[in-house]
């Protein structure tokens, strides 16, 4: 199983939680949830069954992933929220469940994208992504213990920070790990840095909260880049 994304993200006035996750090589699905006040306003899922059939590797995956989350985050930034809550027409492997009643979007997700263009397969979407990739090295970071935090609960979290697309380990990185709520100020919880490997573990407590939202946010700095992921914080 792949680590997901996480985004908050403000459009009109309205906070919107956007959390996308692989659901792992036995149920091959990338399902992306749409949050408002801890309701979940829609979901997105693409199959990638065919995908991994046809030879495709978790990293070819990851970035699928990474394009459908960013897809739906700039869906939101633009004000087209009505375009998550409608399947795309014609699109194959899409699964999208939609939790509110809408009226149904007037373009597809891909109008986002600069100018008309043909429909694209999964294999070509990857492609593009994978060169775009390449064109220039970033920081990335994974994150293993945090699916499942929750408020007045210790933590251990396991932090690996990678270059992408070449994957090789980044040392000296400052790992910071904040508490965000909608109840109180932010908290910084732990910090360190990546050892040689890129990785480090950092421990905590997730602090007790009796109304609102909490996530949990790690982020990376270094000089080649920075990345954070987020968790939402469960009761």
């Amino acid at each position: 199983m792949l680590t997901g994304f996480n985004t908050e993200i403000e459009s009109d006035g309205v906070v919107y939680h956007v959390q996308t996750e692989d659901r792992g090589q036995g149920n091959p699905l990338i399902e992306s949830l749409i949050y408002v006040r801890g309701e979940i306003l829609a979901t997105r899922r693409t199959e990638y069954r065919d995908l991994l059939e046809a030879g495709a590797d978790m990293n070819a995956i990851q970035t699928l992933m990474e394009r459908q989350h960013k897809t739906i985050v700039e869906a939101i930034r633009a004000g087209r929220i009505e375009l998550l809550t409608e399947p795309q027409v014609g699109a194959e492997g899409d699964t999208t469940v939609s939790r509110r009643s809408v009226a149904p979007a007037a373009r597809s997700l891909e109008s986002l994208e600069t100018g008309p263009r043909p429909k694209r397969s999964l294999d070509e979407v990857i492609s593009d992504w994978l060169v775009e990739q390449q064109r220039e090295e970033r920081v990335r970071v994974k994150v293993g213990g945090g699916e499942d935090l929750r408020f007045g609960a210790p933590f251990s979290l396991a932090i690996e920070v990678r270059t992408s697309p070449n994957d090789r380990p980044v040392a000296g990185a400052h790992a910071l790990i904040r508490f965000l709520s909608t109840a109180m100020k932010p908290l910084r919880l732990a910090e360190g840095e990546s050892d040689d490997a890129g990785e480090l573990s950092l421990q905590g407590e997730v602090p007790t909260l009796e109304r609102g939202q909490g996530l949990l946010v790690v982020s990376v700095q270094h000089p080649r880049g920075n990345d954070e992921v987020k968790f939402l914080i469960t009761r």
